[in-house]
């Protein structure tokens, strides 16, 4: 029988999608429900994505495509960034995923060896435990009150760090 690794033993099911199956639940059975749960937005992409996804299935060659995604999504992505105000980005420098979930837990099991720290400022979205959980990682929690609008300080990052 197949057997997981053992540090999948620290898995647990997402706290988030736990409360979302239980809002849905609610619903079917006829209550007057508002969900805080998951992040859906209460609007559909606009018309441009539908013309972009159209466009990229009539041309889609059935070939796999760089991990990393394509060079225009990439290009996009850079787009995006310098009218953000950021600079000095190269489609090196960039990855896509399938979910933000996906992709820091992909970096924290390339990152983060079994013991090592890492700090979350809070409040924080509550994957991001679960993921240093499985990976074996400790936490330090940095408050980031309203009185500092929720923002981390060079300050309090500096005081967290631990010397290697």
């Amino acid at each position: 029988m197949l057997q997981l690794a053992q540090r999948m033993g620290r898995a647990k099911p997402s706290a988030i999608m736990v409360i979302a199956e239980k809002a849905k639940a609610l619903k079917a059975s006829g209550r007057d429900v508002i969900s805080f749960s998951i992040g859906v937005p209460n609007f559909l992409p606009g018309p441009h994505v539908y013309e972009a996804v159209r466009k990229a299935l009539e041309h889609d060659s059935g070939q796999y495509g760089s991990n990393r995604g394509s060079n225009e999504l990439l290009d996009a992505f850079l787009k995006h960034l310098q009218q953000a105000g950021f600079s000095g980005y190269a489609r090196e420098n960039l990855s896509t995923g399938v979910g933000a979930k996906h992709v820091l837990y992909n970096l924290a099991e390339a990152l983060l060896d079994e013991g090592d720290e890492i700090a979350f400022p809070t409040p924080y979205w509550t994957s991001y435990m679960d993921i240093a959980e499985i990976v074996g990682a400790r936490v330090k929690l940095l408050p980031c009150p309203p009185t500092q609008g929720y923002k981390l300080t060079p300050q309090q990052l500096d005081a967290a760090l631990t010397p290697s």
